[in-house]
């Protein structure tokens, strides 16, 4: 279902003598209410998107639960040249900065025991890729950053921004260091900048049941070597007993499946290629 902010609420609050950009945030903020009442009535919002004062596109979901890839084929010239502008600017923040100096002095998200959102000391507001509001950063990497506005500017049709509070419509919208556009502004970087990790994975991952004993040995031992410490031993449990499983070869199984979810993709390719070749 779509929403769009009700233009005529806008009318009414300048009449009213409110204008400019404060009629346009007010006038969402109201229609976000009433969306909030709705979405009371009717079980939740997850995944469901409006449009805001701007026109941009705004999904009421997680980035990590979104299920939108842009498809650029649809997406006019001029969309395209204005996001592939804002992706120039944020990779050039991306090779400017490290994740060691962010971390060290921007501030770390709510998530304390593992961060993916530092904020900038010095708030911005908008689209400024020298100074974006916060930096995002994966097991120790910059991976991009995050906009947000009050709301944002226009977007285009290509970039999909998301809010976590329809009551306060603060737009947000991450964009990833990558020069492919369509990943850059894929929410889910699971559906764009680390598809082909989850491709190897799923590769892997039946593989394992074709290794034999001494092939699931090697692999494990790389998967260990490359894990690290990140990676827990995983004990055989139980005795074979008849056409069942063997828990040791099961052991090494599981271990191997687990280092899955914890290896970079070139990690990851270095893996399959063991298994691929065993």
């Amino acid at each position: 279902m779509l929403f769009r902010t009700v233009e005529g609420t806008s009318v009414g609050l300048k009449n009213a003598g409110v204008s400019g950009t404060a009629a346009l945030v007010l006038a969402g903020s109201l229609s976000l209410s009433g969306l909030a009442a709705s979405a009371q009535a009717h079980g939740g919002m997850d995944g469901h998107l409006m449009t805001g004062p701007t026109g941009n596109k705004v999904e009421m979901v997680d980035p990590a639960h979104s299920s939108y890839v842009p498809k650029l084929a649809r997406a006019s010239a001029a969309d395209r040249a204005k996001a592939q502008r804002l992706l120039n600017g944020v990779n050039r923040f991306c090779r400017t900065h490290s994740a060691a100096g962010l971390t060290a002095n921007w501030r770390p998200g709510r998530n304390l025991s593992s961060p993916t959102h530092y904020f900038n000391p010095r708030p911005s507001r908008g689209l400024r890729p020298a100074s974006p509001r916060a930096a995002l950063i994966y097991h120790g990497e910059l991976g991009g950053v995050m906009f947000t506005g009050v709301p944002l500017p226009s977007l285009g049709s290509i970039p999909r921004a998301h809010s976590h509070d329809m009551s306060r419509p603060i737009e947000m919208l991450h964009v990833y260091c990558t020069r492919n556009l369509k990943d850059a502004f894929t929410p889910n970087r699971m559906l764009g900048v680390k598809a082909d990790i989850r491709a190897l994975r799923l590769r892997i991952r039946p593989a394992v049941m074709d290794l034999s004993e001494a092939q699931l040995r090697a692999v494990r031992a790389t998967a260990r070597d490359l894990a690290g410490n990140r990676l827990r031993p995983v004990t055989p449990t139980g005795t074979a007993a008849g056409s069942g499983p063997d828990p040791v070869l099961q052991a090494m199984r599981t271990e191997i499946r687990r280092s899955l979810m914890i290896l970079s993709e070139p990690q990851l390719r270095r893996v399959w290629s063991m298994v691929r070749s065993a």
